[in-house]
């Protein structure tokens, strides 16, 4: 699967949670999630667990620079009746490969068109927008890179507040 995203720092919550319920048309799905990031050659790979214990193990690939850039992505779903099974295998791939990080944030997702638009409160650093442009297979990246840009204008999101890398990088560097 593809998605062209972008993820910047914000400064409002308030205002930008307001213009993004306004372009849904409908108030946000609140979404709890703590995700463990394992060590990996290539991309990154997490196990996210969610408040009513499923979990899904997201495998993807994308470039860290500013502004719309593609992500390749794979996502392996656990229900609520699999949870334990999910547990096992963060547990398996974490004794295997070592943690490289956690980011624990509450989401709001607001759905506009074929874009998800994330309002994120992250533990330890902030709060952050992202848009994921879900590609139809016979979309472009240039296609979903003008409906990201479009969006982030409309969120009032300027290009200086735009961030390359994922959450769990942005951690890293606190720490360094």
């Amino acid at each position: 699967m593809r998605n062209v995203e972008i993820k910047a720092k914000i400064t409002d919550f308030k205002i930008i949670c307001e213009k993004a319920e306004q372009l849904s048309g409908g108030p946000p799905t609140i979404i709890k999630q703590d995700d463990t990031f394992y060590k990996v050659n290539n991309g990154r790979l997490k196990m996210r667990f969610y408040a009513d214990s499923s979990a899904t193990l997201v495998r993807y690939d994308r470039e860290d620079q500013d502004g719309p850039k593609l992500s390749d992505y794979e996502l392996l779903d656990f229900s609520i009746a699999e949870s334990e099974k999910a547990k096992l295998l963060d547990k398996m791939l974490s004794k295997c490969m070592g943690k490289r990080g956690r980011v624990v944030k509450e989401r709001r997702l607001y759905m506009v068109g074929q874009t998800r638009v994330h309002i994120d409160s992250v533990q330890d650093l902030g709060n952050f927008m992202e848009l994921e442009v879900v590609l139809r297979p016979d979309q472009s990246v240039e296609e979903g890179q003008e409906i990201a840009k479009d969006l982030q204008s409309k969120l009032g999101v300027n290009d200086e507040d735009l961030i390359e890398c994922a959450y769990v990088d942005l951690l890293d560097k606190k720490t360094e």
